[in-house]
């Protein structure tokens, strides 16, 4: 019943991120990268803090456990939507967020290798399925898909090997060791805060606009306030190798879907193999569960 409650939440972050994913390429389309992330990390900060006083659960415990949790913040929140943002800005929205959700294959390593936990043959062919899925999704044979950059196809890979360990070790790790999911979560929000706060100071040039604002607002609060809350709740009711390809299947099915419904993006047959590919593997980690 656990692991069920654990799916059900994995499978809303899912959403909840895809649908972040995927429409943070509108926001990218009206404002500078920089002032928008900046913009997206403070509405999710300012998102998280009075949920935490809400519901009393801010007892932040020791240095070590914060420090983790800001390292996952830098390199999940900061340095991979950094890349993530970098790719978006230079492709197609479901081409991005594919190779981004490859992300399963490293967070099953990450539990297995970091935190022990046992290596399911089920759970690393669900997370094959969806790198299989993935690989569909890219393939160079899409010809008159939409502009191609290797840089790009690059920087959705880092971000995938950034969100896998990030979204499974620190946030696992520290879950494990008393932290509640909304200190971990307001860390790594305050940690992507600040960061990208420093970089937009030192560049000294501000691109805001009322559209842009909306659209950071939404992502903030589907990417760092609703995805994370879910995601997070799930991580601590079971194993991260088991909900890993869950979360990185159905938010490639749930970015494909909306990029095609709302960005108007056509993907070839190719594309759609690519999808169901991506649908197996989470059915198979749910069978699992």
């Amino acid at each position: 019943m656990t692991d069920g409650a654990a799916v059900f939440l994995v499978l809303g972050a899912a959403l909840s991120w895809g649908i972040a994913q995927t429409v943070t390429k509108l926001g990218l389309s009206r404002m500078d990268t920089v002032c928008f992330a900046t913009l997206r990390a403070i509405l999710g900060l300012l998102l998280v803090v009075p949920y935490g006083f809400l519901t009393g659960a801010f007892r932040f415990g020791t240095t070590w456990l914060i420090g983790v949790a800001a390292f996952a913040g830098l390199i999940d929140s900061f340095l991979g939507t950094l890349l993530y943002m970098y790719a978006l800005k230079r492709g197609e929205a479901h081409r991005a967020a594919a190779l981004a959700n490859t992300a399963p294959f490293w967070g099953v390593a990450t539990a297995v290798l970091f935190l022990g936990e046992p290596a399911r043959p089920t759970i690393f062919l669900a997370a094959v399925l969806v790198v299989a899925g993935t690989y569909f999704l890219v393939s160079p044979k899409d010809e008159g898909q939409g502009p191609r950059s290797p840089l790009a196809g690059m920087a959705a890979l880092g971000t995938a090997i950034l969100w896998g360990i990030a979204e499974t070790g620190p946030a696992k790790y520290c879950l494990d060791r008393g932290m509640a999911p909304v200190e971990f979560q307001v860390v790594l929000a305050g940690t992507a805060a600040a960061a990208w706060g420093l970089v937009a100071i030192f560049r000294r040039r501000l691109d805001i606009h009322p559209s842009g604002i909306r659209i950071a607002a939404f992502t903030a609060f589907t990417g760092f306030f609703l995805g994370w809350m879910l995601w997070l709740s799930g991580l601590k009711l079971a194993q991260a190798s088991l909900l890993t390809p869950i979360r990185g299947g159905a938010m490639t099915i749930s970015a494909f879907l909306i990029s095609v419904l709302f960005l108007g993006e056509r993907p070839s047959q190719r594309a759609w193999l690519g999808a169901l590919l991506a649908c197996g593997g989470v059915v198979l980690a749910t069978i699992s569960a």
